[in-house]
């Protein structure tokens, strides 16, 4: 199932990939002999309109073979003015760009289709801190369903709504107890953060303060604490909720004072003091799962839904960049960061497993992965071709034919041993 899911996956990529390189030249005018996805021997073809489709054996690759791509054909069978070396230089670099174009399309498609299929949970507020803005107007366990009548869908979509007030009132339309309410809270700037807030902590499942789970080994069982206690304060601090607990012992291990909790059990109020030795709220709630106040779900309209996409696409495109940001840096081993077709594979297999939604989103970063690759001006990717093009564009004639043919095979042959390279470490690392 897992070689299955990973044959479809690539051949969707590689599909779309030179589908946008195929229909580019074929705009331009440019004669195109085979659209193959797959390299090595022929598994079934069919022509059309003087071009061969072929599907082959192997499907990690594909190309659109074109009418003088060796720059040695000059006319003949085919007219002189549909040889791919007859064109501009920027219509050749045009139709080399077109494949990275294609995915990157296609990631943003899926993307979309993504969004638009899902539903999202209603945010909560999971904690308001004492004096803020958000205290007169907000409570642990509202639903944020509007700010200035738009609709959120993200925390940082509430974050933005924040900084666009410049600091003016903003209505937040809300759902407390079952009831829909709007309130009104003031942003106040922070020097500390640089930044306009309200004060609360929104998640999309708030969890409260009861203790619903509590292994024998953590923290909270060895002060006393039992399944189904309320933790209501530490010292005299009022606690709700988790994300209280957390800011409120964060605040009390910021002295040397000692933490106690205070606890309800039934109609009992409990002490229950914490071991001195452990300072850090994270450590305090390990071991623990608190009860939670339910999920709300809304789906996003047509343009709530282009604007999530474009949100996700952007954040896509963000965190590539960091991951090679982090690898030229060094924070981010390459090992880690690279993977090759059976690393590939694995990751597809775990997304389809999670839901065919997280399927889409896996494919979509794929796809732009594969798309801003080609983008790269390295020897035998379609950004050196384009590159070679835009060169000869800018110097009035091309790189000398067999130059050229040598540049892209040392490039072909760097890049066939880093797949190797890649692909061995993966193997590795499923027996780790």
């Amino acid at each position: 199932m897992t070689v299955l899911i990973f044959l479809v996956t690539i051949l969707v990529l590689v599909g779309v990939h030179e589908t946008g390189h195929f229909l580019v030249a074929r705009a331009c005018g440019v004669y195109v002999r085979e659209f193959a996805i797959g390299i090595g021997p022929v598994l079934v073809s069919t022509k059309r309109r003087s071009t061969k489709y072929s599907l082959r054996l192997i499907p990690i690759g594909g190309y659109v073979l074109m009418a003088g791509e060796d720059r040695r054909e000059t006319g003949g069978e085919v007219p002189a003015d549909q040889i791919l070396y007859n064109k501009p230089p920027y219509v050749r670099a045009a139709i080399s760009l077109s494949g990275a174009f294609g995915n990157i399309l296609l990631a943003l498609v899926v993307t979309l289709i993504a969004v638009w299929a899902s539903t999202l949970p209603v945010l909560q507020v999971a904690h308001v801190l004492p004096g803020s803005p958000a205290a007169a107007a907000l409570e642990p366990g509202d639903r944020i369903v509007a700010i200035d009548g738009r609709t959120i869908y993200t925390v940082d979509q509430i974050t933005a709504a924040i900084r666009r007030s410049g600091g003016g009132t903003i209505e937040l339309s809300i759902v407390r107890g079952g009831n829909s309410e709007r309130v009104n809270a003031t942003p106040r700037y922070s020097e500390e953060d640089g930044r306009y807030e309200i004060g609360a902590y929104f998640l999309a499942v708030a969890p409260t303060s009861e203790v619903k789970d509590l292994d024998s080994a953590s923290p909270l069982y060895a002060a006393g604490v039992r399944s189904g206690d309320r933790i209501t304060a530490v010292n005299d601090k009022l606690v709700e909720t988790e994300v209280g607990l957390l800011v409120v012992l964060d605040e009390v291990f910021a002295s040397p004072d000692p933490a106690t909790l205070v606890v309800a059990r039934g109609d009992e109020r409990l002490s229950l003091p914490l071991d001195p030795e452990v300072r850090s709220a994270d450590a305090i709630v390990t071991g623990s799962t608190f009860a939670d106040l339910g999920i709300d779900v809304h789906r996003p309209g047509f343009a709530d839904g282009l604007s999530l996409a474009a949100r996700q696409f952007a954040s896509y495109v963000t965190l590539l960049g960091q991951t090679v940001r982090g690898i030229l840096g060094g924070s981010i081993p390459v090992r880690d960061a690279i993977q090759g077709p059976v690393g590939i594979a694995k990751v597809v297999r775990q997304g389809f497993d999670l839901g065919f939604l997280y399927f889409l989103q896996i494919l979509g970063l794929l796809s732009l992965n594969l798309g801003l690759i080609n983008l790269i001006p390295f020897p035998a990717l379609d950004g050196s071709r384009a590159a070679f093009a835009l060169y000869e564009w800018v110097r009035g004639k091309p790189i000398a034919v067999e130059r050229e043919g040598v540049i892209h095979a040392i490039g072909f042959v760097i890049l066939i041993g880093l797949m190797v390279l890649i692909t061995y470490q993966d193997i590795v690392r499923l027996f780790q």
